[in-house]
């Protein structure tokens, strides 16, 4: 979850020029209809030609107009700076918008009177420049009220973001203490009867701390994702004894991006509520694979023969589901299944 950087903000020109070219295509067909009742296609081609040169200025400078919005932005406790600054530009800038196509027509008058007409005297110029620019006030209102809805709509994007960057280092945090207070405990009892084990252990512990810390990204390498499983099982194996971890990951799979740490949830669960094998070791498989434009992932682990309710299961499949709703709102598949003694959990994460 990303906050929008002043470059993303930006409202591309393609869009700039598609919404002035349909002004542009409903005043022509009016302007003409206002002139005569029943105007020819050559007069409809020429008032919408006109009406294309006269908001090309506008389309021109809608990108610092809305610029402009975001310097100045309404609804933040200064709005009398705001409106002074916003109506002191758009003095200076309506006159200056309509004058092009009026000034063009000008020197081109002066330059071959066959296409216009002799040149207007100064003085009908300059009353044709003030009434067209009292006719672009509402123009002007309409290009920085839609500056102003562009300001608000990414100010809310920005607090959805981090509201939901918030939101994900509660759910990390929440699941980090439980896991800690169970290692801490383990290691405790371990000192007193080796304290070799017990402090290869701690180190063990210390390594998955220090990843977890420094994960700040939200988002990781899978290569990067399995190695803090391989840290967290190897502090398993010291603290609990064997463990019999079977991952196959396809090779192109290295390099795909997915929730940092979303899967060390799912490796304790199945750890912590997989049943047993006959020996006394766990087991847990670990499968990555290529699904139509989405990255596949499947954790499993043997079961008991008669399911058992676990609260403690539940919260920790709660928790990666929530953090998934978060990053990828419905794009994620999330399924959990019991075949038997097998339970497995399956994520289907969209490609980046």
């Amino acid at each position: 979850m990303k906050i929008l950087t002043k470059a993303e903000r930006r409202v591309p020109y393609i869009w700039i020029a598609f919404a002035w070219s349909c002004v542009a295509l409903a005043w022509g067909p009016a302007a003409a209809l206002a002139a005569g009742a029943s105007p020819s296609l050559r007069e409809l081609a020429v008032a919408t030609a006109f009406c294309f040169a006269s908001f090309l200025p506008w389309a021109l400078a809608t990108r610092r107009l809305f610029r402009l919005c975001h310097r100045h932005p309404l609804g933040e406790g200064r709005d009398a700076s705001s409106v002074i600054a916003l109506l002191l530009t758009g003095v200076a800038v309506i006159p200056l918008l309509t004058l092009v196509v009026p000034a063009i027509q000008a020197a081109i008058a002066l330059i071959s009177s066959s296409l216009f007409g002799p040149p207007q005297p100064l003085a009908a110029l300059a009353r044709r420049i003030i009434v067209t620019s009292l006719f672009a006030v509402p123009t002007y209102v309409a290009v920085i009220a839609v500056g102003q809805t562009f300001v608000w709509a990414g100010r809310a994007r920005d607090q959805e973001a981090r509201s939901a960057r918030a939101e994900l280092r509660a759910l990390r945090a929440e699941l980090s203490p439980h896991f800690l207070m169970n290692a801490l405990g383990s290691i405790a009892q371990m000192a007193h009867l080796s304290a070799d084990r017990a402090e290869a252990a701690l180190s063990a512990l210390a390594n998955v701390l220090r990843s977890g810390l420094t994960a700040e990204n939200e988002m990781c390498m899978l290569a990067d994702e399995l190695g803090a499983v391989d840290e967290h099982l190897l502090l398993y194996r010291q603290l609990n004894g064997r463990l019999d971890y079977r991952r196959a990951v396809g090779d192109s799979m290295w390099q795909r991006l997915l929730p940092s740490r979303i899967l060390i949830p799912l490796v304790e669960n199945a750890l912590t509520h997989g049943e047993t094998l006959p020996d006394g070791t766990r087991q847990v498989d670990l499968k990555v694979t290529a699904a139509p434009h989405a990255t596949r992932i499947e954790i499993g682990n043997p079961a008991p023969a008669v399911a058992r309710a676990s609260n403690g299961l539940n919260s920790g499949l709660d928790h990666v589901r929530q953090r998934l709703a978060i990053l990828y709102q419905d794009r994620f598949r999330m399924t959990v299944a019991r075949n038997g003694t097998w339970f497995s959990v399956v994520l289907e994460l969209p490609d980046a």
